[in-house]
């Protein structure tokens, strides 16, 4: 049996102590307390969820930065969540700019979505079922994977302080280990508008295809293109998958079906990634790949090839603004 990860409190280092207290009697794995009010029009950033509750692999302790953050502040204990110093300077960066940005983005690749999957259905044929099943299934996977790597790179490399992509696009990572539940709080431009941004592309390249190719070619080329769709809708919704699966409080049935039946990241799953340094379990579409990609240690390797070639410490700027006290 793997050793079971502890029930911390949401960015808490194992051995602080700092344990969430336990949910009111009569709740079950499925309901939780409402989350608090939004608290501000605009707030930033990811979510939140519990330490793990699963079985996973525990790595060895944390050393440098890491060790440091466990360390507690000088005159009284670290409060996590919205009131933290940190979150507080990260959720004021959310400018009226990136607002903007994130509408468009929404406008534009929902408008392709639907563009597309017209198009689609009307260039499917019965023939080409088997494969594009198997497309559809391949581009979930895909997006698992390729939501893990973006999820690792965010949160274990880069700085807030980058030009153009520190504010835009990792601000919103390190706010999330701060105050896990402060995507609980945002509403859907805010949660999907990076994701819709990334999606823009080939949606635009698909529709070029659909506007300019001959109907043969299309015929010839549509399960490929189911492939790539479903890569792409998964990819679209990686982010309001993660936000449910922080929520506790008043989910649709069909969501928590699909959690508990692991069709999409189920919320228990997900409290591993929440365990101080948050160094695993970085795959949010489905989850389905963070086992294997833990068990063959995919992400310590990267780690350390790249350390070894930069001399970068992992989450160094994570744990900087995970210590901030004022």
């Amino acid at each position: 049996m793997l050793p079971r990860a502890a029930a911390l409190a949401p960015g808490a280092s194992p051995g602080l102590g700092g344990r969430s207290p336990p949910p009111p009697a009569g709740l079950d794995d499925d309901e939780e307390e409402e989350p608090p009010p939004r608290g501000r029009a605009m707030a930033s950033g990811g979510g939140g969820g519990a330490a793990a509750a699963e079985s996973v692999p525990r790595r060895a302790e944390a050393s440098g930065p890491q060790a440091e953050a466990a360390e507690e502040p000088e005159g009284g204990s670290r409060r996590w969540g919205a009131q933290h110093a940190g979150a507080r300077e990260l959720a004021e960066l959310y400018s009226p700019g990136k607002r903007l940005q994130e509408w468009i983005s929404v406008i534009l690749c929902f408008s392709l979505i639907c563009f597309n999957f017209y198009n689609l259905l009307f260039y499917l044929r019965l023939e080409h079922t088997p494969s594009v099943i198997v497309g559809i299934f391949a581009g979930v996977i895909t997006a698992d994977f390729l939501s893990g790597l973006f999820h690792w790179g965010a949160d274990t490399w880069g700085s807030v302080e980058l030009p153009i992509v520190g504010k835009a696009f990792i601000r919103p990572f390190r706010e999330h280990h701060i105050d896990p539940t402060a995507i609980t709080r945002h509403d859907f431009i805010e949660t999907n508008g990076d994701n819709c941004f990334m999606t823009l592309v080939p949606l635009a390249n698909m529709a070029y295809k659909f506007v300019s190719f001959s109907p043969e070619a299309l015929c010839e080329t549509c399960p490929w293109e189911c492939y790539v769709f479903a890569l792409i809708i998964f990819i679209t919704m990686t982010n309001q998958i993660h936000k449910w699966s922080h929520t506790y409080f008043g989910l649709p049935r069909w969501v928590i079906f699909l959690q508990d039946w692991h069709v999409i990241l189920p919320r228990k799953h997900h409290r591993i990634h929440h365990v101080s340094p948050h160094e695993t379990y970085f795959c949010i579409t489905t989850g389905w790949l963070n086992y294997p990609l833990e068990k063959i240690r995919f992400w310590r390797c990267l780690e350390n090839i790249i350390q070894g070639i930069t001399g970068e410490k992992p989450r160094a700027d994570d744990m900087k603004w995970a210590q901030k006290i004022k």
